[in-house]
């Protein structure tokens, strides 16, 4: 398989990834305040630990889970289909026990994490239930995400999304049904279990599909093939426990130290901050396995050339999502909650600045995931983790809620700017290069329609969602007209977007 048609996968899997996303977007954006209105900022906020609790629970796996993706992009490049049913099978036989370990301890600490959260004792029993519910469901999906990492594996994250977009509409429906129903946090929980069943089976069908010589039988599991995953994915799984302590362990140190209705302000901007930078990394995504492929046929060459186009593009989203964001803040949560959200605006325009400086990692922190050199970006996390840790907790005791929002900044800088010096130590890709190739005319020129923002901003009081949506794509246009004039946005730029708009890609 040529360069080319590997770019082909990229493009195609990015695309479908921008679709899948600004869709599911939307369903967030719509589904919020309706949420919020139906249980309260309180449960808001509870719902919200609950969903950091169970990702804490899947840091008991020792990161197996995220070698599945690498080693089916890397034997199915190969055409090893053995291989493959051994890694999928084995995680199966894994899951299935560690999903028992994790739905037991959670039956037996729940008290515990009621009491350290501070759950008020009218709300413990509904808590309660839905905590549990949760790891169920959260246990169940492990068991069976060995398979629906095929798609991931083969790149064929079109299928992905599209399955997605489907499930969102009665995941959509049922929400509103169950809200106004007045079955209120059992409720959501209810349905997300309907709609976990629901996606399982047509994810099932789907895998099946784009690989017929897939088997499902656990006897194909191996002691062999464990080790290789464990190997490979207790370095991400560090990385990974670090990067759910910095970037959801403020809302645990908001809830211990202060209380739980704080943790719905930083929820809500941490999510919209999240969401914004989910576009650059619908890209990032795409990286691992197209760098795995790369490198199993040594092509050196075609990995420096997905570093440089990759981060590129990464900028060239996400520094204009991050300027907008800071711009529009305070009209944009205004008119979508309305009043009384002050701290989500000030946290929104502080968090969307680290969450920037993060994502530019990503296409470095993939390419070596997907060359089988995940300690590095291992280092980095650790570091990211024990900085935030101590300026979170230092900073909340002296200074209050903000003490977390500038505790999490300071960490993710921090250790952003080390990854980076790691990776181009170690890919030998000049930094100075990169500097002037991918960040130099975006950063420099990006400060153009930012300044003439600031200042129609400053003389324009009130916004509308008319005015709020003229005046983004205003934003938008200025920006990318300037990276046109100065050429950042080159030929070969141009002539992918012409593929992407011709529909060249859904072939």
């Amino acid at each position: 398989m040529s360069e080319q048609d590997i770019l082909h996968k990229v493009i195609r899997n990015t695309v479908f990834n921008i679709i899948g996303r600004f869709w599911n977007v939307l369903i967030t954006f719509f589904l919020t305040p309706y949420i919020i209105k139906h249980i309260g900022i309180e449960r808001y906020g509870v719902f919200a630990l609950v969903g950091v609790l169970t990702g804490y629970f899947g840091l008991l796996d020792l990161g197996v889970g995220y070698s599945f993706v690498k080693y089916i992009a890397e034997f199915y490049a190969k055409k090893d289909y053995n291989k493959i049913n051994k890694v999928t099978n084995t995680g199966f036989a894994f899951y299935s026990i560690f999903a028992v370990i994790i739905i037991v301890l959670a039956f037996l600490n729940i008290k515990i994490l009621l009491a350290i959260f501070k759950i008020p004792a009218p709300l413990q029993k509904e808590v309660s239930f839905v905590f549990l519910l949760a790891v169920v469901i959260f246990g169940l999906l492990n068991v069976f995400s060995s398979f629906f990492a095929i798609q991931k594996g083969l790149q064929r994250l079109d299928v992905t999304n599209k399955i997605e977009i489907a499930i969102s509409i009665p995941k959509f429906l049922g929400t509103i049904f169950f809200l106004k129903n007045g079955l209120g946090l059992p409720g959501l929980m209810i349905n997300n279990a309907i709609v976990f069943l629901i996606a399982s089976i047509i994810n099932f069908a789907a895998v099946f599909k784009l690989l017929p010589q897939l088997k499902f039988n656990p006897f194909l599991s191996s002691w062999q093939t464990f080790k290789t995953l464990f190997g490979f994915g207790f370095k991400i799984q560090i990385s990974r426990f670090a990067g759910l302590f910095h970037f959801q362990m403020d809302k645990f140190l908001l809830a211990y130290f202060l209380n739980v209705s704080l943790v719905a302000f930083y929820s809500i901007a941490s999510e919209v901050a999240s969401r914004l930078m989910e576009l650059p990394m619908m890209l990032i995504t795409v990286i691992q396995p197209a760098a795995s492929e790369l490198d199993a046929k040594s092509e050196k060459k075609g990995l420096v050339e997905l570093y440089y186009r990759s981060m590129k593009y990464v900028v060239l989203l996400a520094l204009p999502a991050t300027l907008l964001t800071i711009l529009l803040a305070k009209p944009f949560i205004s008119l979508w909650l309305g009043k009384g959200y002050e701290k989500a605006i000030l946290t929104l325009q502080l968090l969307v600045i680290a969450y920037f400086i993060n994502v530019l990692t990503g296409p470095g922190f993939c390419i070596l995931n997907g060359i089988g050199k995940p300690e590095y970006a291992m280092r980095s996390s650790i570091l990211a983790m024990v900085l935030n840790a101590l300026l979170s907790i230092i900073l909340v005791i002296k200074i209050g809620y903000f003490g977390v929002v500038f505790g999490t900044i300071s960490a993710l800088t921090i250790a952003a700017i080390y990854f980076l010096f790691l990776f181009y130590k170690v890919s030998h890709i000049p930094f100075l290069n990169s500097l002037t190739q991918v960040f130099l005319k975006p950063l420099t020129l990006g400060l153009i329609p930012f300044l003439f923002g600031l200042m129609f901003i400053n003389n324009f009081s009130q916004f509308n969602w008319l005015g709020l949506i003229t005046f983004s794509l205003l934003y938008l246009v200025l920006f990318f007209v300037l990276m046109l004039i100065v050429k950042y946005i080159d030929n070969y730029d141009k002539d992918l977007l012409k593929k992407i708009v011709g529909l060249e890609i859904f072939k």
